[in-house]
């Protein structure tokens, strides 16, 4: 995975899954997390970032998609327990391969060992209503741009980086 720590730094690159059934989003969240994201994970040295996503999600949860198109392209600095984050990330619109037994009102554990991730589908109409990060998707999800979009999100409180 391409990831490089230095003091309290680290650096991530990342590819994201937005995948929507039926008007409804799958987020994620690590245990004691209070927030939920979008899964997807860390990109490998010389993997393509789609196929990461593929790869990413079939391990971590189970669920098998493929990649539509991108979404945006995103430079996100934050603060996740003691460290600044610097993190590059592809948000890929992305289809589940079998979305007959999807069961939106439950949660569910991810599959992958060591990682407790928890997993639920939310009705995009209540997107409001949980801790999304980042804060730009509570927007931009009801509005998916018809080509790759660039976005910088700067949440770290001290600006010496």
């Amino acid at each position: 995975m391409i990831k490089f720590d230095l003091q309290n730094n680290c650096f991530n690159f990342r590819s994201v899954a937005v995948l929507i059934v039926k008007e409804h989003i799958l987020v994620h969240q690590a245990v004691g997390d209070d927030f939920w994201a979008l899964p997807g994970g860390r990109v490998e040295f010389f993997e393509n970032s789609d196929d990461t996503l593929v790869r990413e999600m079939k391990e971590e949860s189970g669920v098998f998609c493929q990649v539509s198109r991108p979404l945006w392209y995103v430079e996100n600095f934050f603060e996740y327990g003691n460290k600044k984050y610097h993190e590059i990330a592809t948000y890929y619109l992305a289809e589940i391969m079998d979305c007959h037994n999807i069961q939106f009102e439950q949660a569910f554990d991810g599959i992958e060992s060591g990682l407790n991730l928890k997993y639920k589908w939310v009705a995009l109409s209540r997107i409001s209503e949980i801790n999304l990060k980042p804060e730009f998707l509570k927007s931009r999800l009801f509005e998916l741009p018809a080509s790759i979009d660039f976005v910088q999100i700067n949440e770290i409180k001290n600006e010496e980086q």
